[in-house]
Order: C-alpha cells, then sequence, then structure tokens
C-alpha cells in the first residue's frame, strides 16, 4: 500500500466519528418547513455509479418521507455545477473534494453538507481504473513518461491522484502531458490513438474492459485510497435559509446510501436511469460503496496534497467549508 493510502487509513478512522447533522431548528432568512407542499430541490449529479443512490433515494421514497421534491439534474464538470449553485439554479451537487476546496480556496461561498462515498484501499471495490490500449506500449505505470493521458478534468480528482501515483511508479508527472477528456468519449479516444491512456470510471470502465482495454493502475486506490471521494455541497447562502431542507436531505441520502450498500444490484437497475450503457456493461460494473463519514482532516488531507501538487496555494485552512447544523 503507498505511503499516502496508508496515511489516510487513519484519517478515515478518525473521520467515522465525525459524521454528519443532528437534529436542529430552522433559522435564518426564508426558511422551508418540513410540512405542507414539498420543498423543491434541484441536485447535479455526473453520469457514473457513484451517482445512483440520488435515483435510489427517489425510487424507494426516501425523499418523499422527508417531504422533498428532488429532480436529479446531470452535470458534467463541476466547472458547471459550482456556478449553478451559486445562482440557485442548483440546491445541491455532489462532485469530488478537488474542485470544492479549489472553489473555497478562492473565496466562494459553498459548504459541504455531506460525504457521499471514498476511495477504496482495496482494488476489488475501485470504480476506477488507469486504461491503455493493447499495443500501444503502454503497459504499466512506468511507461507513461513522454505520454498523453486523458482525465475528465484538468486540476481534477483523477489528475491529483494521477499525479501521487506516478511519483510512486518512478515517473515525473512533468513528463506526461494530461489533457481533458469527457467519459464517454474516453474509449473512443485511446482506439483511435488520440491518448495513450486514460483514467476512467465506471460504468465506462466496463466499456472500456469490454473493448479490449488493459488497466495498468488504480490511481484511486493506490495513490489516494481511504480519502472521501464525492462529496455534496451546496451554496452558503442556501444553508442558511434552509437548514431544515439540508438536514433532511442528506437523512435521505444517508438512508439511500445505506441502501445502496445491502442491496448492490438496486443499483445496477437504475444505471439506465442516467447512463447510456449497455446491460453488458452495467452487469460488468463495479459497485461503490457509500459511506457518509466526512471530517475536517478530510477535506485538509486533501487541501494538503493539492498544495503541494500546485493546485491551490498553501495555507487554505478547510475548517469552516463542513456545513453542521448546529453551525449554519
Amino acid at each position: 500500500m503507498p505511503r499516502l493510502s496508508r496515511t489516510l487509513t487513519a484519517i478515515s478512522a478518525l473521520s467515522a466519528g465525525a459524521l454528519l447533522l443532528a437534529g436542529c431548528s430552522v433559522s435564518g432568512p426564508a426558511p422551508q418547513e418540513s410540512a405542507g407542499a414539498p420543498v423543491a430541490l434541484a441536485v447535479g449529479v455526473t453520469p457514473i455509479a457513484n451517482a445512483a443512490h440520488v435515483y435510489i433515494a427517489k425510487q424507494q421514497g426516501f425523499f418523499e418521507d422527508e417531504n422533498l421534491d428532488v429532480t436529479a439534474t446531470t452535470i458534467q464538470t463541476a466547472a458547471t455545477a459550482i456556478p449553478s449553485l451559486l445562482n440557485n439554479e442548483l440546491q445541491m451537487a455532489l462532485m469530488t473534494s478537488v474542485p470544492i476546496v479549489t472553489a473555497a480556496s478562492k473565496g466562494l461561498p459553498i459548504r459541504v453538507v455531506s460525504g457521499s462515498d471514498r476511495y477504496p484501499l482495496d482494488p476489488k471495490h475501485d470504480t476506477t481504473a488507469l486504461v491503455a490500449a493493447p499495443g500501444s506500449g503502454v503497459g504499466s505505470v512506468k511507461d507513461l513518461s513522454g505520454k498523453t493521458v486523458a482525465v475528465v478534468g484538468l486540476k481534477s480528482a483523477p489528475e491529483l491522484a494521477l499525479r501521487v501515483l506516478l511519483k510512486d511508479s518512478g515517473v515525473d508527472p512533468e513528463q506526461v502531458k494530461v489533457v481533458e477528456i469527457a467519459y464517454p468519449d474516453m474509449v473512443p479516444a485511446l482506439q483511435s490513438k488520440r491518448v495513450d491512456a486514460a483514467f476512467v470510471v465506471d460504468p465506462f470502465l466496463s466499456k472500456a474492459r469490454a473493448a479490449g482495454l488493459q488497466v495498468i493502475g488504480r490511481p484511486f486506490t493506490e495513490g489516494i485510497g481511504g480519502m472521501s471521494a464525492l462529496e455534496w455541497v451546496a451554496s452558503d447562502a442556501f444553508t442558511k435559509s434552509n437548514p431544515d431542507a439540508v438536514q433532511r436531505f442528506t437523512k435521505a441520502m444517508k438512508r439511500a446510501g445505506e441502501y445502496a450498500n445491502e442491496h448492490p444490484e438496486a443499483v445496477r437497475k437504475v444505471l439506465p436511469e442516467f447512463t447510456s450503457l449497455s446491460p453488458e456493461a452495467i452487469e460488468k460494473s463495479v459497485i461503490p460503496t457509500y459511506d457518509t463519514r466526512l471530517g475536517v482532516e478530510d477535506i485538509q488531507a486533501f487541501a494538503d496534497l493539492m498544495a503541494k501538487e500546485g493546485f491551490i496555494n498553501d495555507g487554505y485552512d478547510p475548517a469552516k467549508l463542513i456545513w453542521t447544523p448546529a453551525g449554519n
């Protein structure tokens, strides 16, 4: 296990006691009560398996139980989601810690309201992989010097994890060209030799394997395993105005994550609702493990690593980034 993963195993244990959201009363301007008409929430998600629990929550009536009317909207990158949160076009969005910390370090008024899942320590549970085409001359991470690698977003969690794995493999990240390509376009980019390797996530990983691409590394497991993966974020204004709705949303998502962990086939059944993958690819998809634990130490671990890799400036303090009912 790489040194970073060992360190973050301890961080994960520390954050187990930092589960969000005890009870609170509504305060702030324009509160939305749990009684009466359901509160409408537009939430942004990317079309990957990690977002399946949103659709499960809707299907199982967990949102209805909390008097919420939730509409899921597909987003491709956090670059579009964060402005939508600040404009109140979205009330919640599911994204990785990297764009969250990047935005917060620049002073944008956002808050993390809950964790969603963690990067696994066991490759068997990793829904992502670095893949290359047979015959490309890339058989391992050590072969990537001078090559081009596709990630879903520049200065993103995949790029951060890739840089950690490259260094652990003895490769200078500055000698690897990283380009931005959307997940659905990565397999064609590899097949046409536009790129030498790509960092894909299920259910697209299953499609890549079906196309004969080979796994050469697991950046999320080998590089940043144990760290918080995706998190739910909202604007600071929305959390202050609607703390009760935020609390009820996080409660529903916690139930949905627990249900998904106990019923992995339920995840496969909802994937056709927001992906365009074949039944065969969905059947072979790795199902994520949902985990809402989150503590300041989780965000701090990302901030420290991001500063080290030049994603943000040194000195960012994430102590006020995580929302709690008592401190809204």
